[in-house]
């Protein structure tokens, strides 16, 4: 039976309009979080870049050994170019506050933050040329390819 325009509530005429927006809502909320949780890369920190690299490399106990010696000087190097780091962008911060135009004072605080930034990377670099020198041909084949995607990786 049909109902006359007059008996059908807000409920019929809109429930099924409601309903889809409902699903389509759920689709979306749970396609945002596939992407996020599936889709979007995760961040490695430098022990997991090194625990994942050293579990490929199949290092012997002596290679290990000198591997976490080398680990031990470069985390010192880097502690000291982190604090430069630090201190440079420290510096750039209080001309940022105090001064009223970029001048020569805050062009050599940028100048200064380069600097480290530049030592920094030098320094990481020169730490995978000294671990690459501790492993075999083959296991060199392994770093390389794996220290170059992940150089790819981050690029992207």
């Amino acid at each position: 039976m049909v109902r006359p325009e007059s008996d059908m509530t807000l409920d019929t005429k809109f429930g099924p309009f409601l309903l889809t927006l409902v699903f389509v809502a759920a689709a979306a909320a749970g396609g945002v979080w596939a992407g996020a949780r599936f889709i979007q890369p995760h961040a490695y920190t430098h022990e997991d870049f090194h625990d994942r690299l050293f579990a490929k490399l199949k290092l012997s106990d002596a290679q290990r050994d000198s591997m976490e010696a080398l680990e031990r000087r470069h985390e010192e190097e880097n502690q000291a170019i982190r604090s430069r780091l630090a201190e440079a962008n420290r510096q750039l911060a209080s001309l940022l506050e105090s001064e009223t135009a970029y001048n020569e004072d805050v062009d050599r605080a940028i100048e200064a933050y380069h600097l480290a930034m530049l030592e920094f990377q030098k320094a990481s670099v020169r730490h995978l040329f000294e671990m690459r020198e501790i492993l075999e041909p083959t296991q060199r084949e392994t770093f390389d390819h794996y220290v170059t995607e992940t150089l790819r990786e981050y690029a992207n």
